[in-house]
């Protein structure tokens, strides 16, 4: 395993130097807050958030930290590459569960915006050049026998995890916005694979 190596900020080292290898090591936040207490640091009026922080600028800096939230829970360092993957994938589905109510909202939006302003093609208004491009560009070899709904979903996991690694650097929440601000949802994928399948 390798990462960035960059200087780190005291603190951030502390931090890094508390967490245990492998899932059945993870630490509690609490636990990480009392240590660095112990240690003399000041984590402020939200030590918690403060520990999310630092964790986050850890692993943007390439560090494998992973969080469990099953017993025990709390972060530790993935041992095996094995390890890593399932974190990854866990985090994927909490993201995509995240982006529903996000997608039913826009739907409500379109819905309002349609009976107020009577605008018909809303969606494909909403539906930005980029967005088009990259429909075009991860539908060309789906299979077309597929059910539609599972199609769609397809889709939209491909566009979701293209965007994820091409505009995100890996941040799953810059990687929703980017796939709401140019028009993508479920729902769009949906249309278009069925508009696909009568072209």
């Amino acid at each position: 395993m390798s990462v960035v190596q960059e200087s780190l900020p005291q603190l951030h080292e502390t931090l890094l130097s508390l967490l245990r290898k492998g899932k059945e090591n993870a630490i509690a936040s609490k636990t990480l807050i009392a240590q660095l207490n112990a240690l003399g640091y000041d984590l402020g009026s939200d030590p918690t958030r403060e520990i999310r922080d630092m964790i986050h600028a850890l692993r943007l800096q390439g560090y494998p930290i992973c969080a469990s939230n099953a017993e025990p829970m709390g972060y530790y360092l993935a041992e095996t590459p094995e390890e890593l993957w399932e974190y990854i994938q866990r985090e994927l589905e909490r993201l995509r569960e995240q982006a529903k109510p996000i997608a039913v909202l826009r739907r409500v939006y379109r819905r309002w915006v349609n009976e107020t302003a009577g605008q018909k093609r809303l969606e494909v208004e909403m539906l930005t050049e980029a967005g088009k491009a990259l429909l075009a560009e991860m539908s060309t070899d789906l299979d077309v026998n597929a059910p539609t709904e599972r199609l769609a979903q397809r889709l939209y996991t491909r566009c979701f995890l293209h965007v994820l690694r091409e505009h995100a650097n890996y941040d799953g929440h810059i990687a929703l916005e980017w796939l709401l601000r140019n028009g993508i949802t479920e729902q769009v994928c949906y249309e278009y694979v069925k508009v696909m399948r009568n072209a």
